[in-house]
């Protein structure tokens, strides 16, 4: 064998220990690069039960980490977060939140950055409640390591892109069974209730419609305020398709209810009958676009937000139009329903607008809806209050007007006497009262004093007369004008007979105390019947003893006027009875 030479042999002692240092600082190429995952990434892919995480983390290609395309028709989906250069502390992260939605099974796996995983899976039953019934919270599994990501695995759920936008937080914004958010909406609740024993009340007083339209309006507020805040499913064993008709359902209602209720609250005189129209229709509108997307989601595909919210701004911009045309016509209770309904509504277009752009899609609407409708239900409720008081005033101010009018009507306009139609509706109870004796005066002479004086005398001569008549503090006799000259005492006691004489006899000494140019006295003739004996009996009635009155009255005209004629009704037959006595 040859010689070798020295420059070649310290060139080949060169290269060699280069590759040995090499072989021993270099790292292995797929321990540098990882699976493929960018720092900060959110990525998530789905497909058959069968499709396990293991096969797929090698495999970028066959993940999405941008756009908003999910393939929600697949039974199986994973989200990956990265949380590498977040600025969040993986380690400390103790729970996820994310929106609420149905599921068979989710499996939260933390992944290490030495690849070492560890796993925990709930039923949609075991998790909690977030801040409101619009988020779930999971809680991760014990790890040891340092967290480079988060794996949520799906089975059986549709909304992915909820797990995609998860929060991971070290404290659960709630606590996993009751806390100071529940409390709050509990008392919110109790809040919303407490108008619809007012309501009551008001219904039964005034018999309107519009204090039960709140009522259920209120109602409506309490489920809806239960539901959203997760009362319901926290107090109750409901399933979550019944929570959800629930929530939604509670929804639609009331605003049907508010429609309502404005429809009949506002005052007559400046609502117009189609404004009235528009609001009851508005109101079957919005339990019909309720029904429609509730029941029957796969109508609208897609754009079932767009089609729910987009009718209720149309439906909201109607009812401003309304109750604001109602303002200006003068509407005080108009001001309170726009006042009232106004930030509810507010929520109900920030709504609107994230389903059509990309803003407010962040925006959680439970709480500022909580409050909004103990704003809604506060404003309203004095609205009712304030209605309350005001038909109230009107009603007793009619009452008292009617009142005046029957008085007046029961008065001979005159003489300030009672008339014979405060007669016919006195009388039995006067009888019952024990007012036995009735008493028929007529003023001798009339006619030649009204056709010698005139008749401005003949009415003071009347006026005279009556004030004669007049009870003053006698409180057993009660004196009626029946007509003309004719005026008829009604009175009770022994001495019944002797007071009415007084009484006529002071007719004459009355007339000529206030009456000047008079060339002679006025006096009055009178009958005079006492029927106590028969006063108990069945069928006496008015006319038969004013026909016997009249007679002694007639008996004391033709024995010269100026006088009384007396008697005593011992015994009555009914009319029915005569006939029947005269038939046999």
């Amino acid at each position: 064998m040859g010689r070798v030479e020295p420059a070649i042999l310290a060139q080949a002692l060169r290269a060699l220990l280069l590759v040995l240092c090499a072989n021993l600082f270099a790292v292995p190429a797929t321990a540098q690069q990882g699976p493929g995952f960018a720092k900060g990434s959110t990525c998530w892919t789905s497909g058959a039960r069968t499709l396990r995480y293991a096969d797929l983390a090698a495999q970028p290609a066959q993940w999405t980490c941008a756009g908003d395309s999910y393939d929600w028709k697949q039974p199986r989906h994973f989200v990956r977060l990265d949380v590498r250069g977040k600025d969040i502390d993986a380690n400390a992260a103790r729970y996820a939140e994310f929106d609420r939605h149905e599921f068979e099974r989710l499996t939260v796996t933390l992944i290490g950055a030495d690849g070492n995983r560890a796993s925990r899976s709930y039923d949609f039953d075991e998790t909690w409640l977030g801040r409101s019934s619009l988020h779930s919270m999971v809680e991760f599994p014990e790890f040891p390591g340092k967290v480079e990501a988060v794996l949520f695995t799906l089975d059986g759920g549709d909304w992915p892109e909820s797990l995609a936008r998860a929060d991971l937080v070290a404290k659960p914004s709630v606590p996993p069974t009751s806390g100071f958010v529940h409390l709050v909406a509990a008392l919110i609740c109790g809040l919303l209730l407490a108008p619809i024993l007012f309501d009551l009340g008001y219904f039964r007083a005034l018999r309107e419609p519009f204090p039960l339209w709140h009522a259920l309006f209120c109602s409506m507020a309490f489920v809806q305020t239960a539901a959203v805040s997760g009362l319901i499913p926290l107090l109750t064993p409901i399933g979550f398709e019944t929570e959800l008709f629930i929530t939604y359902m509670s929804l639609d209602v009331m605003v049907a209810a508010t429609m309502l209720f404005a429809s009949n609250f506002v005052e007559p005189e400046f609502i117009a009958r189609r404004q009235r129209v528009a609001l009851f229709s508005i109101a079957l509108l919005a339990l019909l676009n309720g029904a429609l997307t509730t029941f029957l989601p796969e109508l609208f595909g897609e754009w079932i937000d767009h089609v729910y919210f987009g009718a209720y701004m149309l439906m909201l911009g109607v009812y401003f139009a309304v109750l604001w045309q109602a303002r200006r016509a003068g509407s005080r209770m108009a001001a309170y329903l726009i006042l009232g309904f106004a930030p509810f509504c507010s929520i109900i277009a920030v709504q609107f607008v994230g389903v059509v752009s990309d803003a407010f899609h962040t925006f959680d609407e439970t709480w500022p809806q909580n409050f909004a409708l103990l704003f809604e239900v506060v404003a309203t409720a004095l609205a009712v209050a304030d209605r309350f008081i005001a038909i109230k005033r009107e009603r007793d101010q009619a009452i008292d007007d009617a009142r005046i009018l029957e008085k007046l009507s029961e008065r001979d306009e005159l003489t300030g006497l009672r008339n014979r139609r405060s007669l016919d509706a006195q009388f039995a109870d006067l009888v019952a009262d024990g007012f036995h004796t009735i008493a028929v005066l007529d003023i001798d002479h009339f006619k030649p004093i009204n056709d010698l004086y005139g008749h401005p005398f003949g009415d003071a001569v009347l006026v005279s007369a009556a004030a004669a008549l007049r009870a003053g503090d006698d409180e057993n006799l009660l004196a009626f004008r029946i007509g003309g000259e004719e005026f008829l005492l009604m009175l009770r006691g022994q001495d019944a007979g002797a007071r009415a004489e007084t009484r006529r006899r002071a007719i004459t000494a009355r007339t000529l105390s206030d009456m000047e140019g008079l060339d002679r006295p006025v006096t009055a003739s009178m009958g005079v019947l006492d029927f106590s004996a028969v006063a108990g009996e069945p069928g006496l009635d008015f006319w038969t003893l004013y026909t016997r009155a009249d007679q002694l009255l007639y008996d004391a005209k033709c024995a010269g006027r100026n006088r009384t004629r007396s008697d005593t009704l011992d015994w009555f037959v009914p009319e029915a009875a005569e006939g029947q006595t005269a038939a046999a």
